[in-house]
């Protein structure tokens, strides 16, 4: 199989394929292409190969044309690579060889290439996870839930742990450097830009035994602390130092960390929660698109940082969350809030959650340890002293399962995770 130069010989496939239901649902929009946006999308990839030196590529294997290999110069000089198989074609490991081929060509034109999947097609997901691609993220495109990955050539001395799950493909991916000695903010600000989580710790040697001073940052700023890279850090120490107690010095307080067999037990810091101002309330759900929501109290609840918790009516006003991204962040920042944090509790007593996160620069958190805590704290203030299970990030394709312990009498709240390497 081979990757060729795109060229007119090859715009009868395109147009044959655009009016094909099985390649245009996981396509654009989903819906068919007309003809006229055929010619334009074609001359469109001729151009790009005269301005970049790269672009569209049929993908030839025995001499027959069995799909097309993209790659689109975009910004901060990454490269953007996709693909489409003929349905003939598919389950024979063509889109696999595709991807591959796309990755060791763009890796000698930049040094981070990203790819995404609709929603819905975790076939897609699989593909790039097996050509070296890590979930980074998820965001509406053309109001279609897309999860997006990226490959970094130039990210030695990071390590990537998905939190919250035993499964690399679910929970929530972190960045953790073990030994940040002689790394200034800028440089660990950009190796977080770099990663592309929605954190990466960085860890320096403390003032006493297993204790360690960590700071988080997020591709945009640092944050005080992180849940998810709180848990992900101590499993990739214990793996290292051995299973038992840490302490880790944050710039929001120090956190008690108990670890064994791959999963770690944070403390948060004493939790607070406050009745969220009205004006505040309206707003947000303006931007979220809500109209109504349930019956408990809108709270800030605070366990090493903001977030604003909003109880919602049911399951599928969780699952159908869509909002402006831009109105929800400028309200975040006015406000100093880390997350939004929308449950609705089910039946069996289980709190399904979504945390919308665009002050960190991504639609949402796959599972949210800080909000976790703090959402105990205003649940033991609202109902009394419990423990409880929060499933988070279902709905974006990597469940993450925290575990919530809010009976402690210091109003610390604890928060239970699994952490795991993703290859």
């Amino acid at each position: 199989m081979e990757l060729v130069r795109w060229g007119d010989e090859h715009y009868e496939h395109m147009l044959r394929w655009a009016t094909d239901p099985r390649m245009t649902a996981y396509v654009a929009d989903g819906k068919p292409w007309t003809q006229d946006y055929v010619v334009e999308r074609h001359e469109q990839a001729l151009r790009h190969w005269e301005e970049h030196g790269f672009g569209l590529h049929a993908v030839v294997e025995d001499g027959e044309v069995v799909g097309i290999g993209q790659m689109l110069h975009g910004d901060a000089g990454e490269i953007e690579i996709g693909y489409w198989v003929d349905p003939d074609h598919w389950g024979r490991g063509v889109a696999t060889r595709i991807a591959e081929q796309l990755r060791d060509k763009a890796l000698t034109f930049a040094d981070r290439i990203v790819a995404g999947h609709q929603d819905g097609n975790g076939a897609s997901g699989r593909v790039l996870e097996k050509a070296g691609l890590t979930y980074f993220t998820s965001k509406y495109v053309g109001g279609r839930l897309q999860h997006c990955y990226a490959l970094q050539r130039s990210m030695s001395g990071v390590l990537r742990y998905s939190a919250f799950t035993k499964d690399p493909a679910g929970g929530n991916p972190a960045g953790v450097v073990l030994d940040a000695t002689g790394l200034s903010d800028d440089e660990m600000l950009a190796i977080a830009a770099e990663v592309n989580f929605s954190e990466t710790a960085f860890v320096l040697p403390g003032s006493g035994e297993r204790e360690f001073d960590v700071r988080y940052f997020s591709p945009k700023a640092e944050v005080p602390f992180c849940g998810h890279a709180t848990i992900a850090t101590a499993v990739a120490l214990a793996e290292r130092i051995g299973d038992g107690p840490l302490k880790f010095h944050t710039p929001a307080g120090e956190i008690a960390i108990e670890t064994a067999d791959g999963t770690a037990t944070l403390t948060s810091v004493p939790t607070s929660t406050s009745e969220a101002e009205p004006e505040l309330v309206k707003l947000a759900l303006e931007a979220l698109g809500y109209s109504e929501i349930g019956d408990a109290p809108v709270h800030v609840g605070f366990g090493g940082n903001r977030h604003l918790l909003i109880p919602l009516k049911d399951r599928e006003q969780l699952r159908t969350l869509d909002y402006d991204f831009d109105a929800l962040r400028d309200l975040m920042l006015a406000h100093d809030l880390t997350t939004v944090h929308l449950w609705w509790r089910d039946d069996a007593g289980v709190v399904h959650a979504r945390d919308p996160f665009p002050v960190g620069g991504v639609v949402e958190d796959a599972a949210t340890g800080a909000a976790a805590a703090a959402f105990g704290g205003y649940l033991r203030d609202v109902e009394g002293p419990q423990r409880f299970v929060i499933s988070q990030g279902e709905d974006m394709g990597r469940p993450s399962r925290l575990e919530v312990d809010a009976t402690r009498e210091d109003r610390r709240v604890s928060v239970t995770g699994a952490a795991v390497v993703i290859p």
